[in-house]
Order: structure tokens, then C-alpha cells, then sequence
């Protein structure tokens, strides 16, 4: 694949006079240019605010008080991506160390409670239910799943609490704009369309499509299809696989046969977890010249574990966060810091990351939360968030989609398993 610099685009950079630091140019990597994210257009919810920027430890240090709880309902085990929840878990509690050490939000500390739903919406349900009546939480924050954070907005246990989730690692279209929502990642659409655009621009117009048969892998494949109509993409096949643990591993088999057995000249995943590996390993010696693509979802470092890395090598991933590992970004410096502050450290990762931006945000939120802090007053608070830079990453929530993210990039494996950006 050709390799060309990149600079991030203006919407995900604040100007160099602003007096806030920008995102570095990407080293070995390719570009995903701007389009306009798609949203569900429903009720303003948002007032404006102007700009606000966060240092690495904006927080002050003041007399302690009664901590706050905050409560985390993700897939923390299981074969469908648990390694997104565990990251999620550790890029908050990496934050929350980070906050205490400065004294806490107004001099209260936070905690992080955190219960696995095992990617079962229905379990996602009934243990936020639970950790709502138990743990007192004045937030939610780090869930994950398209299926599974639906099943909690068709609920209305957020609007009827008066609570809000900060940050759920899905950008399904059908859930922006969500009341008691408030969105941290860039939506599916987007993210999908900058991906297919750069498949076009490597003139393979010819893809494949494989797919989860659930909710998420439904909102990715529209989003494809969308995509590849307005680039003149031609999609070859849709193929979809079941996800249940029992028929899983036929399923994705057959479909690496069914794909192998096509023109596609590239292969995008809306996919996560086993399959994601499972499909890999099945579909590379059947068809090695075949270009695969996953969605941000999915961790590099996870096919090189479970794929090898002869397999790996030339894999591109989505990115909807910047890269973890650089040294450049002030933001990523802060979260490398935190995150190595944490007994047994995990090593660097995008959803680890994702998981100290959604805390991050939810600290900022609860600084502006008038006393006394309760459920209701940090949703008026993260209602009337105004504009922030992390640290080269700009939070900008869209009074409609309730989305605060736009960044896009793309990334991919080296022969040594590497990834690069």
C-alpha cells in the first residue's frame, strides 16, 4: 500500500494562534479526509457555550470530600470483544488516578464501579438498573455496543433517572441524538465513508462486505452501501455471519470461502472479536491478494496475537482516536503518563485511550456541576458543555446528534506486526 504523510484537517485542530497545541503530522500513514458526519436529526438539547481547553491536570486541589461514584456496564469477558470493555475500564481508572492525585473534582474523589454485561443487551439493562439503585452513581460512563446501548435507550431508565452515559463505544446512526446519551465517538457513517473513500483512492473498486447479523453489523453494512454508492465503489458481496458462540466459527468459515470466490479486491469487517480472527485466518490463504479492512472496533494488537503476524501484515484499521503510542500529541502524553500509573500498566492502546478521553470529558462535565452534585445536575452540566481541546483533540458535542467526536485516520500492520500511522 502506498504510504503518504498526513495532517489532520481543520474541523479536529484548533488554530495555531489559538494558543491550544495541534495534532501532529502522521508518520507512514493515509489520509481520511473530511466529510460531513450523517446524524439523526431529532430535539435540541445542548445549550452553547464558548471554548474551554483542559491542561494534563486541570483539576485543583482542594479539601477532600465525599467521593463520587461513576458506574461502568461493558463486556468485560466473553468472545465478542472483551477486550474493548477491559480497555475502556482501564483508560477511565487511569483518568480517575490521574484526578485524585490532583485532589479530585472539587476536592472529591472519584470512583469507578464497574459491572460485565458480557455484550448481552439484556444484562446491559438489568445491571445498570442495579448499579443505579446500589452504587449511587452520579454518572455513567464507558459502555459499549450498538445492540446493547439501544436496549438501554428504548429502557428510558436514562430520562427517567435524570442520569447520563459519557461515552458508549458504538457509532450506529440510529443512536445519535439519543437523550441522556452523551456521544464521544465518531459516528459509524463517518468513519465508514472516510474508509471506503480511501479504499477508492488505492483504485480497489471492487469490495466485499462482511458483517455481524445483529444490530451493529446491520448499521455498518448501510453505512458501507452508502458509502460505496457515492464513491462509485462496487460491492462485490454482502456477506453476513452469525454471532452466537455455537455457530460462529461455520458461520465466518463459509463466508471467507463465499468471499474468496469473488472479485473483490478488498474486504471490509464490520465485525469484532472472534470472528474478526476467525475469518482472517480462514480467508488469508484462500485469497492473500485480497486487501482486508477493519472498523476502529477492532485492536491491531489482537490479530497479531491471534492471526500471526504473517497473517497480519497489511491489515488497515479505522482509527477514530489519534495514535496511542505517539509522543507528539499532548493529550496522548497525559494518557501514557496516567495509564502508567496503574498497577500491572496495560501497554498503550486506542480503546484504553478512548476510555481516559471519556473521562476526561466526564471530569470537565462534573467541575461544572453545581452543588449539590446529583444525577440531575450533572446532565443540566453535560447538557451546557462547551467546546473543549484535550490536548490536541477537540470535543465539540453537535446539539443534535449529541456527538462530540469528528476525528478520523487510518492505520495498518507492518510485516512485524507493527502497527503504523
Amino acid at each position: 500500500m502506498a504510504r503518504q504523510r498526513w495532517r489532520p484537517s481543520a474541523p479536529d485542530v484548533l488554530p495555531a494562534d489559538s494558543g491550544c497545541p495541534g495534532l501532529p503530522a502522521r508518520h507512514h500513514g493515509m489520509p481520511l479526509r473530511p466529510a460531513t458526519p450523517g446524524s439523526r436529526r431529532r430535539r435540541l438539547l445542548l445549550g452553547a457555550g464558548a471554548a474551554a481547553s483542559m491542561s494534563a491536570a486541570p483539576w485543583p486541589l482542594r479539601a477532600a470530600g465525599e467521593e463520587l461514584v461513576v458506574a461502568q456496564v461493558a463486556s468485560l469477558s466473553g468472545p465478542n470483544g472483551a477486550d474493548l470493555g477491559q480497555g475502556l475500564r482501564s483508560g477511565i481508572e487511569a483518568c480517575f488516578r490521574e484526578v485524585n492525585a490532583a485532589g479530585g473534582v472539587n476536592g472529591r474523589p472519584l470512583r469507578l464501579v464497574s459491572r460485565d454485561d458480557r455484550y448481552v443487551p439484556g444484562e446491559t439493562v438489568r445491571l445498570t438498573r442495579q448499579a443505579i439503585e446500589q452504587d449511587k452513581p452520579v454518572a455513567l460512563i464507558g459502555y459499549r455496543g450498538t445492540a446493547n446501548t439501544l436496549a438501554l435507550i428504548e429502557s428510558g431508565l436514562l430520562p427517567a433517572r435524570r442520569i447520563t452515559l459519557v461515552g458508549t463505544l458504538t457509532g450506529a446512526r440510529e443512536l445519535q441524538g439519543a437523550p441522556g446519551v452523551l456521544h464521544l465517538r465518531t459516528s459509524y457513517e463517518r468513519e465508514l465513508s472516510e474508509l471506503i473513500l480511501q479504499i477508492r483512492r488505492l483504485t480497489l473498486a471492487r469490495i466485499a462486505v462482511l458483517h455481524a447479523a445483529a444490530a451493529f453489523g446491520r448499521t455498518g453494512l448501510a453505512a458501507v452501501r452508502q458509502a460505496a454508492a457515492a464513491s462509485s465503489t462496487a460491492i462485490e458481496a454482502e456477506v453476513a455471519y452469525d454471532k452466537a458462540p455455537d455457530k460462529a466459527a461455520g458461520s465466518v468459515a463459509a463466508a471467507a470461502r463465499d468471499i474468496a470466490a469473488t472479485a473483490a479486491k478488498a474486504v471490509v469487517l464490520v465485525a469484532v472479536g472472534e470472528p474478526v480472527y476467525s475469518f482472517i485466518r480462514a480467508f488469508r490463504p484462500l485469497a492473500r491478494s485480497v486487501q482486508i479492512f477493519c472498523m476502529s472496533v477492532v485492536a491491531p494488537a489482537a490479530v497479531v496475537q491471534r492471526c500471526g503476524e504473517a497473517l497480519a501484515a497489511g491489515i488497515g484499521f479505522s482509527q477514530v482516536f489519534p495514535f496511542p503510542h505517539s509522543e507528539k500529541v499532548a493529550l496522548v502524553r497525559a494518557y501514557r503518563a496516567a495509564l502508567r500509573q496503574l498497577p500491572e500498566a496495560p501497554a498503550p492502546g486506542y480503546f484504553s485511550l478512548e476510555g481516559y478521553v471519556y473521562a476526561r470529558v466526564l471530569a470537565s462535565v462534573l467541575n461544572r456541576t453545581s452543588e449539590p452534585v446529583s444525577q440531575a445536575r450533572v446532565s443540566a452540566a453535560a447538557d451546557a458543555l462547551p467546546p473543549l481541546d484535550l490536548g490536541g483533540l477537540r470535543v465539540q458535542i453537535d446539539p443534535l446528534s449529541r456527538n462530540g467526536m469528528r476525528y478520523t485516520d487510518l492505520t495498518i500492520l507492518d510485516r512485524e506486526g507493527r502497527l503504523v500511522s
